[in-house]
């Protein structure tokens, strides 16, 4: 059963909404939480290596990485470090990688 009711504690009418939002106050000094690396400096220190694939699989890759928001080269080191991960049994990992690869799973019927 899905409850559609709002969370108490949430504006119910646009009233409410409207008083909500004018005893907002915003604070121009705060100090920002720091942006993540960008993909130049998160590709330094890497090594280059190649292999051959299909045109299929390179398209395939290209779409999911976009569809991630990240570069294919960023998205196949990823994949490559859960498949490796998946084969230390005894090695337990952050619940985050964790998240990450199941959410990447394709959804069930």
């Amino acid at each position: 059963m899905i409850d559609n009711e709002p969370d108490p504690g949430y504006p119910r009418t646009p009233e409410a909404a409207e008083d909500f939002l004018n005893t907002l106050t915003y604070d121009d000094t705060a100090t920002l939480p720091p942006l993540p690396p960008a993909t130049d400096r998160i590709e330094q220190g890497m090594v280059a290596t190649s292999f051959k694939w299909t045109p299929e699989m390179r398209d395939r890759v290209r779409r999911k990485a976009a569809e991630h928001g990240v570069t294919p080269s960023i998205l196949i080191r990823q994949y490559i470090e859960m498949g490796l991960l998946a084969e230390q049994s005894e090695r337990m990992i952050p619940l985050a990688d964790a998240v990450r690869a199941l959410t990447s799973l394709p959804h069930s019927a």
